[in-house]
């Protein structure tokens, strides 16, 4: 199975605090001609094929995540293709959740603490709190049976509050979490990394509460991600292509209208490899 992600636009209306992108000011979406040469180049190499919409925020760009899934649909009825979101899930209301349903979308929710106040770790361009409508985006889901998982970003803001967040995820139905260490890509981001062995103390103190934890599962030798078996295929949203979301701006594999022949990434180890490489980059610069 190959894993194709798209940024289908650079467009958000947060301000993360950790965000990945070198200039989250600018609103660029992607061309439907650009998803469709990713879509047609993946499936002259394989019949199964996970395509995760992101951004930004991928729900400003909905139009042409209808496109592409019809476009699939359409053209090739006979392969396997699932679909993926990855949403802050402030936009999320009952028009896009039935079409969520109908285009048989699954949800990935990002979330990184439950205070409603919070105006530090995922607030709008103006400052306000975007936790309530965050939650709000998840009751609205979870009241049409739209089953959803949760990813949350760890610093040293959130970490002391972890448990909290899990156990309220608990108490709404919510059935999977992953834990996303913070990857540092700007200098600035190395004053909000976690304490690394304390992340794993709360982990060991959550692995028997009933909800499926994504780093406690144990993952085959050399194994850690689709990087491994070099199957993901990471495309922005003017087309440029890069090992992962993490390291748009790092290796650069080429342009996928250019109708050139492209090598997807690939790389050995059992862990986060973009991780990896941000915080020795990062640090050499310090010093």
């Amino acid at each position: 199975m190959k894993f194709l992600i798209l940024m289908i636009t650079n467009n958000c209306n947060l301000k993360c605090i950790y965000c990945y992108r070198k200039d989250n000011t600018g609103k660029k979406e992607m061309r439907f001609k650009t998803a469709k040469n990713a879509i047609d180049y993946i499936l002259k190499k394989d019949d199964k094929l996970k395509i995760q919409f992101t951004g930004g925020e991928p729900l400003l760009n909905f139009k042409l995540i209808e496109r592409i899934v019809d476009y699939c649909k359409d053209q090739y009825p006979d392969k396997n293709i699932t679909y993926a979101v990855q949403t802050n899930g402030t936009l999320l209301d009952k028009e896009i959740i039935e079409k969520i349903k109908e285009l048989d979308i699954k949800v990935g929710v990002s979330l990184d603490t439950i205070d409603p106040k919070d105006t530090i770790l995922r607030p709008y361009r103006n400052g306000r709190p975007s936790t309530l409508d965050t939650l709000k985006g998840m009751y609205l889901l979870r009241e049409n049976k739209v089953p959803f998982g949760v990813t949350t970003v760890v610093t040293n803001k959130n970490l002391p509050h972890l448990q909290d967040l899990v156990y309220y995820l608990i108490s709404i139905g919510v059935r999977s979490i992953s834990f996303d260490l913070l990857k540092p890509k700007k200098r600035e981001h190395f004053s909000l990394m976690p304490e690394e062995e304390e992340f794993r103390k709360v982990l060991e103190k959550m692995k028997d509460l009933p909800i499926y934890i994504k780093n406690l599962r144990k993952r085959p030798e050399n194994k850690y991600c689709y990087l491994n078996s070099g199957d993901l295929l990471f495309v922005s949203e003017i087309g440029n292509i890069y090992p992962c979301p993490t390291l748009e701006g790092y290796f650069y594999g080429g342009n996928i209208n250019s109708g050139k022949d492209i090598k997807l990434f690939k790389v050995k180890c059992n862990y986060c490899f973009a991780r990896s490489y941000l915080i020795r980059r990062i640090a050499n610069y310090l010093s």
